[in-house]
């Protein structure tokens, strides 16, 4: 089933970056209706900091993998995901969470 109009009307009317995404996923095909996996990406300086990220991701219920610097790429990588329904404002608070999250860790260096 594809995303209901409704939803669709209220994506387009919106030029938050979040809305932006979950358009074109629907535009593509995507039912924002039903659950799906996304992924969200964190670049870290150190390990420690990395890890820290990590900790508290996992602490809001994420499943979490660090990846280290590889090819002379200078950060190490956080992803999180955790299967969720992509409502809009769902997307937007953990959008926010995340600024919030990075700021905290980016500042401490």
């Amino acid at each position: 089933m594809p995303t209901a109009p409704a939803l669709l009307s209220r994506l387009k009317n919106n030029d938050d970056p979040d809305a932006l995404v979950l358009l074109r996923m629907a535009e593509l095909g995507a039912d924002l209706s039903v659950p799906h996996r996304p992924e969200f990406t964190f670049d870290a300086s150190t390990q420690p900091v990395a890890m820290a990220v990590a900790n508290e991701l996992a602490a809001l219920d994420f499943d979490v993998q660090v990846f280290a610097p590889e090819d002379g790429e200078p950060t190490w990588q956080v992803v999180a995901s955790r299967r969720m329904v992509l409502d809009l404002d769902a997307v937007i608070e953990l959008s926010a969470k995340f600024e919030t999250l990075a700021e905290t860790h980016w500042r401490g260096l």
